[in-house]
């Protein structure tokens, strides 16, 4: 014998809650006569009478009572298993590739994964640090945080932090080679030179509309972010390097900004991702970054 339809076993136990034909029809919204057309089809297809009827009454037969508490139940999990599906819905899942410079991704990404993770269990991180370019497409990344100017317009993106390159050093170098008081004084300097791009190979600053050019001179060349961060904090030189990166080391005390009123231009943090639409899971990765960084 086949189970009995889905409808007549949700009339069933609508007739019992309520312990109405009327009030089961109102709350399921049909007429009353359905109700009782299906209550009767349900008893024929099981074989036996479930409910006990007068004009003024009605119980539960003793197959009534044993269908129903089966039924309630059966009823209660098939709720609960469409609750649980659409709460699904509204979670963030899967994977999430992310790409970030070394740096960047040290001072700015890293320190934040546990929180976020433990929020979002159902989130696989694939966080890539990497200071080479990397082709989001081909490599199948979703979102990017890059550190200047975007060339490829083809990408979507928007500003997450505002950035510019700033002049810093350890507070222990500038007490054993003093601190320089003009933009010409670093030539006198040890400088940490950039092999990274073009920018730290010659430096470009500006004070208001004025514009510099130095060609830093130093005894180590790094092409690393964070090297030059290192070597910085170790008193080996003199730094320019993107603010976001030095943050950190100048909140703790390990570097002093220098000559501040000259800096690069604002270039920004970007994020960047190849697709105009992103997954629920990238937007609560965004939304969760950007909340810290405030």
């Amino acid at each position: 014998m086949n189970a009995p339809s889905l409808h007549l076993v949700q009339t069933f136990v609508a007739v019992v809650e309520h312990h109405s034909f009327a009030r089961a029809a109102d709350a399921l919204g049909i007429t009353p006569s359905s109700v009782s057309r299906f209550i009767k089809t349900l008893e024929q297809q099981l074989g036996t009478q479930l409910l006990n009827r007068t004009t003024r009454a009605m119980s539960l037969t003793e197959s009534g009572k044993r269908y129903f508490a089966e039924c309630h139940q059966a009823l209660l999990q098939l709720r609960n298993a469409a609750e649980t599906v659409r709460d699904e819905q509204k979670l963030p899942y899967g994977e999430l590739v992310v790409s970030a410079s070394v740096a960047f991704g040290h001072t700015h990404i890293v320190p934040y994964l546990s929180a976020f993770l433990a929020a979002h269990p159902r989130v696989q991180l694939d966080l890539r640090l990497t200071d080479d370019y990397a082709d989001l497409v081909a490599d199948g990344i979703m979102l990017a945080f890059r550190i200047g100017c975007m060339k490829d317009s083809s990408l979507i993106a928007h500003k997450m932090l505002e950035n510019r390159r700033i002049l810093v050093a350890a507070p222990a170098y500038l007490e054993k080679h003093g601190v320089p008081q003009a933009l010409e004084d670093l030539n006198q300097h040890e400088c940490i030179v950039s092999s990274a791009s073009q920018d730290g190979l010659l430096w470009r600053l500006f004070s208001g509309a004025e514009e510099r050019t130095l060609a830093p001179k130093g005894s180590v060349k790094v092409d690393n972010a964070d090297a030059a961060r290192r070597l910085c904090t170790d008193a080996h030189g003199i730094a320019f390097h993107s603010a976001v990166t030095m943050a950190a080391a100048i909140a703790a005390g390990d570097l002093v900004q220098i000559l501040p009123q000259w800096t690069g231009r604002e270039t920004g943090v970007y994020c960047v991702r190849p697709n105009r639409r992103i997954g629920p899971a990238a937007t609560v990765f965004l939304e969760f970054l950007a909340s810290r960084w405030r």
